[in-house]
């Protein structure tokens, strides 16, 4: 049960470090605007496979590989669509 947890957790650490590190590349760029959009929809795409893999480990009983990857893209995704709404509204 322990391993879950520490699985879990470090998905949203690695991903919210991931994160970060796309969105201090876009905001060092001259089009701040753009490059936001491109690590949004990386960050959209990157969610929707680590969730589908993670859904996959689930169903072949890997319970630490899924707890990792289904809390990989939250972090990401999340803060992907705050930061295109302070952007765009």
């Amino acid at each position: 049960m322990r391993a879950i947890w520490v699985a879990g957790i470090g998905g949203l650490i690695v991903g919210h470090m991931l994160w970060l590190a796309g969105i201090s590349v876009a905001i060092a760029t001259r089009t701040v605007n753009d490059w936001v959009l491109v690590v949004a929809a990386a960050s959209f795409v990157v969610g929707i496979v680590a969730g589908l893999l993670g859904w996959r480990a689930y169903r072949r009983k890997s319970d630490v590989w899924a707890a990792f990857l289904c809390t990989l893209p939250i972090s990401p995704v999340l803060l992907s669509l705050v930061v295109l709404g302070v952007t765009y509204l």
